[in-house]
């Protein structure tokens, strides 16, 4: 059984000891900064259940990226973000080599439908019978409950890699065995370890202009406003 400390593990152990140069928690992104990476986490909203201020503040830039990391292990959610942030900064390095192709192409002539944790922009052209699962539901989407049931019988699963910080990774990997999965999302990490679990495809961000992304981070910037900053990548099993 695929659990998040099983993730977890993978992801952490082969974090080195680098120096840290920035964090950054914005409304909506988290940001670590090292010499060789810059890594992004989606920011929990301050009113998630067991969301509390964090302990360390001002002194993160002290600590080593592999203790950083560890705070994906941590029981506040703002200290999740900054270790996923912190794994990041260490997988996604900015002279990683990996495709340029969309990872989400992989699902354009899959035969059955295709399961998405989180909305998208523009899947509805790229994917023929799509099946979107979100936190609040719009007509015609299909609310949490229902990931137990749609994603076994799925032919292929997009799984928001926001996942890894809101704690449900573990729990849509083990419904998604025996499909096509792929994790896509700025706080994606490149880790191949990932693939042992299940995930056949990573589709993420490097971040390609450091400043630039600091600055859309802490002024509360989106997915779209983070885009100009890093190009997407992607890593096949």
């Amino acid at each position: 059984m695929i659990t998040n400390k099983q993730i977890f593990d993978t992801l952490l152990s082969n974090i080195d000891d680098q120096e840290i140069k920035r964090v950054i928690i914005g409304i909506n992104w988290t940001l670590v900064e090292t010499a060789l990476g810059c890594g992004l986490a989606h920011t929990p909203r301050r009113d998630d259940p067991g969301c509390q201020t964090i302990s360390t503040a001002g002194k993160l830039t002290d600590l080593k990226l592999n203790e950083t990391a560890e705070l994906i292990l941590s029981e506040n959610p703002m200290e999740v973000a900054i270790g996923m942030a912190a794994i990041n900064a260490s997988y996604n390095q900015y002279d990683l080599e990996a495709s340029d192709k969309n990872g989400l192409d992989a699902f354009t002539d899959i035969d059955g439908p295709v399961t998405v944790i989180g909305r998208f922009p523009g899947l509805t052209e790229r994917i023929r019978d799509l099946r979107v699962i979100e936190k609040e539901p719009r007509e015609g989407e299909y609310g949490e409950q229902d990931a137990a049931k749609l994603l076994p019988e799925s032919a292929g699963v997009i799984i928001t890699s926001s996942a890894l910080v809101n704690g449900s990774a573990g729990q849509l990997l083990e419904l998604s065995k025996n499909t096509r999965v792929c994790m896509v999302g700025p706080s994606t990490p490149f880790a191949p370890g990932l693939f042992e679990l299940g995930v056949d495809y990573l589709a993420g961000t490097i971040v390609t202009n450091v400043e630039g992304m600091a600055i859309a981070v802490a002024q509360g910037g989106a997915v779209k406003a983070l885009k100009p900053y890093g190009i997407f990548k992607t890593l096949s099993r």
